[in-house]
């Protein structure tokens, strides 16, 4: 559930040897190609997965690479990032809340860039419907169906009435 902040984690913080691995390069990626982040220096904000969220509404995403230097290895991982949800999606399909300087990050590194469109988006949230369908008016129950039905109940009161004298007069 949170293998991106786990692998993070054990990447950058609990390794004793983290000078040796660190992240070595970060692109923003789009249809088009990726892009590069400028300084590599601020990009392990990306790597930094906030709190498990509900799936966001489906938006235009990138996909961010983060490459990290192990010896003479190299390990590369992804994630989906929805800037404009503040959400991003780690590769066991978790979604993580993405913090504000995270989502400027990725908005200015993909500036120019084309994103991912809404559509291809994997387990987004269907949006709410804006407001409720009003009731129909051409329903065959509303007002004939309401004047028949009192009608019905009018002739079953007097159907009752005619009996009930006709039996008191039996007896």
């Amino acid at each position: 559930m949170r293998s991106l902040v786990l692998a993070v984690a054990l990447v950058l913080i609990v390794v004793p040897a983290a000078a040796a691995k660190e992240i070595t390069k970060a692109e923003v990626c789009g249809p088009d190609g990726c892009t590069a982040v400028a300084d590599v220096a601020v990009a392990p904000i990306l790597g930094n997965g906030g709190p498990p969220r509900t799936p966001p509404t489906a938006a235009p995403y990138y996909d961010v690479r983060l490459t990290v230097a192990e010896g003479d290895q190299n390990a590369t991982w992804s994630f989906a990032a929805v800037p404009a949800r503040h959400a991003m999606r780690a590769d066991d399909g978790t979604w993580m809340q993405m913090a504000p300087d995270a989502s400027a990050l990725v908005t200015k590194t993909a500036a120019g860039r084309k994103p991912y469109p809404a559509s291809e988006m994997v387990g987004w949230a269907a949006a709410p419907d804006p407001k409720p369908e009003p009731a129909s008016t051409d329903s065959p129950l509303w007002p004939e169906g309401v004047i028949v039905a009192l009608i019905a109940l009018g002739a079953a009161f007097v159907a009752r009435a005619v009996w009930l004298r006709g039996a008191a007069r039996r007896a």
